[in-house]
């Protein structure tokens, strides 16, 4: 139960129900889910801890907006943590194992390879692929670790600011790690692994270079609009 309004909350916020900004009263989101306000409490204790939501005066919820330049640290973090990870992973990569990564990667291709790419549907089976990843490696403590540090960007920019090369290129990452897997490769695995977080880390540099120069083109015509104002 508390794990299921713990996601269903996630899935609000990310899906933009509430931005950074937002007050999120516990009392509404009960409401919304048909719950009391018990489980719902106890979610956003762990939504908090997680750094999506913060308190603030009267104990009020806010929801955390986090900048690119925020989420470049945490794709720094991932790239030196989830390869480790991933190398766990590779002694007990079975056909099984196997077989869902190839699943998640042809749904992720069938989810950008069209003209109008389904960004959402990409995000999640994005998520799908690392946490499965994760878990194979069989150590919770570290499974854990990485998850904390790798979901806190809910409220980022997603991929909605990715373009479609971009998308495409992820999306070849993640079948070079397929590839190295199923060639019980550690090495190739870590490495390929590595190479698709810092090329993420890339792309969330690239927008937060965009959303400066949007910054200061509204500064200027701000300015612009002022004197002639005058």
């Amino acid at each position: 139960m508390a794990e299921d309004i713990y996601a269903k909350i996630r899935a609000l916020i990310a899906e933009g129900a509430y931005i950074g900004g937002d007050s999120i009263p516990e009392s509404e989101l009960a409401t919304r889910l048909g719950v009391s306000r018990t489980p719902v409490r106890e979610a956003m204790r762990r939504l908090q801890a997680e750094g999506v939501i913060r308190r603030e005066a009267y104990r009020r919820a806010v929801v955390v907006d986090l900048d690119p330049n925020e989420v470049i640290h945490i794709f720094t973090a991932r790239a030196a943590l989830e390869p480790i990870a991933a190398g766990m992973a590779v002694a007990l990569a079975d056909q099984d194992f196997q077989d869902v990564l190839r699943d998640l990667h042809d749904r992720m291709d069938h989810a950008i390879l069209q003209s109008n790419p389904d960004r959402r549907a990409y995000r999640d089976l994005n998520a799908q692929f690392h946490r499965v990843i994760w878990r194979q490696g069989g150590n919770a403590i570290f499974t854990d670790l990485v998850n904390m540090v790798a979901r806190k960007p809910v409220v980022s920019p997603t991929f909605n600011n990715w373009t479609q090369a971009e998308l495409v290129r992820s999306n070849r990452q993640h079948e070079d790690v397929v590839s190295a897997f199923a060639a019980q490769d550690k090495e190739w695995v870590e490495a390929a692994m590595r190479a698709h977080l810092l090329s993420s880390r890339a792309n969330y540099r690239r927008i937060g270079v965009s959303h400066k120069t949007d910054a200061r083109h509204d500064d200027w015509t701000y300015s612009e609009s002022d004197h002639a104002a005058l």
